[in-house]
């Protein structure tokens, strides 16, 4: 094959630049990576999640993944211990939960196999809606001592772990 006609499997390096560069690692002694691995934008870490940090301002029953970028890993409970004056709280895999059990708007329960909890409260049908679809990163107990004169709903009233009798 003449050396004018390229290869029937390799592009026009005319019409498509240099496509090897794309391939290419850099090499180990030092040299600069080539033109294309220089021009491609750096990847960012994803800004933290809407909420994921614990806002002490205002009141917010749970905690909502509102960029899909990643599916929910785990769900986080908190309540706040008074007498400490800690968080105590409890994070559970997604896959491992078992069941959801729900009466109305006021109490919830779920199930991790081997863990339970019961959620009681107001407006915790839209909750219920955010575990089943996996957009729930985290439900917070609703203390007093932290947000005085919250009346409004959605609001959660107790986060309890269920013992096992015995």
């Amino acid at each position: 094959m003449p050396d004018s006609i390229p290869n029937s499997w390799e592009p026009d390096p005319r019409r498509v630049g240099n496509w090897r560069a794309m391939f290419e690692q850099p090499r180990r002694d030092g040299e600069p990576p080539g033109p294309a691995a220089a021009s491609a934008p750096l990847r960012e870490e994803p800004a933290d999640e809407e909420g994921r940090a614990l806002d002490l301002t205002e009141y917010k029953p749970w905690i909502i993944q509102r960029a899909r970028s990643q599916p929910a890993l785990m769900l986080e409970c908190r309540k706040f211990e008074p007498r400490a004056r800690i968080w105590t709280g409890w994070a559970m895999a997604y896959h491992s939960l078992y069941a959801v059990e729900f009466i109305g708007d006021r109490m919830l329960s779920l199930d991790f196999g081997t863990r339970q909890f019961a959620i009681e409260g107001h407006g915790l049908d839209e909750l219920v809606r955010h575990i089943q679809q996996g957009t729930a990163l985290g439900v917070i107990e609703y203390a007093a001592e932290l947000w005085p004169g919250v009346k409004a709903s959605p609001l959660v009233t107790a986060i309890r772990r269920v013992e096992a009798p015995g």
